[in-house]
């Protein structure tokens, strides 16, 4: 059984869009789900059948990295931009690949910035949200 210790941590991971390789400092969202209908056959209604149906609706992840002078990243990631792949890689305490997200079919839909506040003084945040149509997650050995 394994112990506290070696639980894989959720601060190391690195973005790729297409061959370029982003820095993020958070990324949300990660997921997959199935549709499904359920229907009760006539005569037999003890237990409800359940069939899976194509997907209705497109997932969404939440990326945020720090605003960077004189980077290109905004022309890359601008709402209605089409992005083949997106592959999010986290990695152990070793520097080594644990896990691998492949993101499909993805759509930049929104772009946003932190609030500016002059008694602020933290990072600049943009925020990008993607949507897309497939997920896969596999484990590196």
């Amino acid at each position: 059984m394994p112990t506290h210790l070696e639980l894989t941590k959720n601060h190391r991971f690195q973005v790729y869009i297409g061959n370029n390789r982003l820095a993020f400092s958070k990324v949300s969202g990660l997921g997959s789900g199935m549709d499904k209908e359920v229907y009760v056959e006539g005569g037999s209604m003890y237990y409800p059948h359940v069939m899976q149906t194509p997907s209705s609706q497109l997932r969404t992840i939440r990326m945020e990295r720090g605003v960077q002078k004189d980077t290109a990243i905004i022309q890359k990631l601008r709402p209605g931009v089409y992005i083949p792949c997106i592959q999010i890689i986290v990695m152990g305490e070793n520097g080594k690949p644990y896990y691998e997200y492949y993101l499909e079919d993805a759509w930049v839909t929104r772009w946003e910035v932190v609030d500016l506040d002059a008694m602020d003084g933290k990072v600049m945040i943009d925020t990008f949200e993607v949507e897309y149509v497939r997920s896969d997650r596999s484990s590196v050995k």
